[in-house]
């Protein structure tokens, strides 16, 4: 599975959860995940969506790693900052955009069922 399409996941869960709207941006927030040559780009606002953003550093978080750790990431399994520490990820923009991912990926994450 390509990058795209675990991004195009995480951004569907997103749409569906309204009570991530409060903590959504009102600027909005280009996160670029790159792995293996491959990238995508999403916009967190109040409205995400996958597009190609511009190249403002202030306003653009990177997130660096292998597929598998991406697919982890993106599907709930690690944490941001679990995946740091491994050092499976290299994450490049500010602190504050880098909490915001994570509330956001923790708070987007899918419920497995136990039963």
């Amino acid at each position: 599975m390509e990058v795209r399409e675990f991004v195009e996941r995480f951004i569907e869960r997103m749409q569906m959860l309204r009570h991530l709207l409060p903590i959504l941006p009102d600027e909005q927030l280009c996160v670029r995940f790159e792995s293996d040559g491959e990238a995508a780009s999403v916009l967190l606002g109040k409205e995400p969506a996958i597009v190609e953003c511009e190249n403002d550093e202030r306003n653009t978080l990177t997130v660096r790693g292998s597929k598998e750790a991406l697919a982890s990431l993106l599907s709930g399994e690690l944490k941001l900052q679990q995946l740091v520490r491994l050092q499976e990820v290299h994450v490049s923009g500010s602190f504050r955009h880098l909490l915001l991912l994570e509330s956001l990926l923790h708070l987007a994450k899918p419920y497995r069922h136990v039963g």
